[in-house]
């Protein structure tokens, strides 16, 4: 079980790794943190500029044993495969498609971005802003940091990650969670655009 006590009531920020994140909205959403206003989610890498994230989550365990357990990182930690580190809470993987309120569950979505925003979802948030959840046409290879390193590095079927991703925000909208999208590459078209300089 994770605490759902950080995320509940509170604006939430999913920042992943596509690659229309730039530092200015990095430091647009630090100096938010900084001020209580919001609470944020790092989607893998993204953990590295937003070291003052409240979570951390990464689908996959051989990134976590890539990254080594990210022992700096003193924030909850979730996955949805067994790693190695104790600190890292295993979630319930219950499906791939539509939304799962029971606690400690999530669906897949086939990629961490879309589990990002499930976990804010049933942890209580009541506005997530994406950034960084861009799912581009190059099969989402390219990153703000570039490739991932060896068999992380995958080719992925973008339009069926934006049709499942569709399924969940219409979904979770219906729920009332307000969504915004921040990313200026996202593909996530159907989401209202908001512009981190101006918060």
């Amino acid at each position: 079980m994770i605490a759902s006590q950080p995320l509940r009531d509170r604006t939430v920020y999913v920042v992943a790794g596509s690659p229309s994140v730039t530092l200015a909205d990095v430091r647009a959403i630090g100096r938010s943190r900084a001020r209580d206003e919001c609470r944020v989610i790092a989607v893998n890498d993204a953990v590295y500029p937003c070291w003052f994230a409240d979570h951390l989550h990464a689908c996959d365990h051989r990134w976590w044993i890539e990254h080594n357990g990210v022992p700096g990182f003193a924030g909850v930690k979730t996955a949805l495969e067994i790693t190695p580190f104790p600190d890292v809470t295993t979630l319930v993987n219950s499906g791939r498609y539509g939304f799962d309120p029971t606690p400690g569950h999530v669906r897949t979505g086939s990629n961490s971005g879309f589990q990002a925003l499930h976990l804010a979802a049933s942890l209580g948030a009541t506005t997530v802003i994406l950034l960084g959840v861009d799912f581009t046409d190059d099969g989402a290879r390219s990153h703000w940091f570039g490739l991932h390193p060896g068999a992380l590095d995958q080719h992925s079927n973008v339009e069926q990650w934006r049709d499942l991703m569709r399924d969940l925000t219409d979904e979770l909208e219906r729920r009332g969670l307000c969504i915004m999208n921040a990313g200026r590459q996202s593909t996530l078209s159907w989401l209202p655009q908001i512009d981190l300089g101006s918060s």
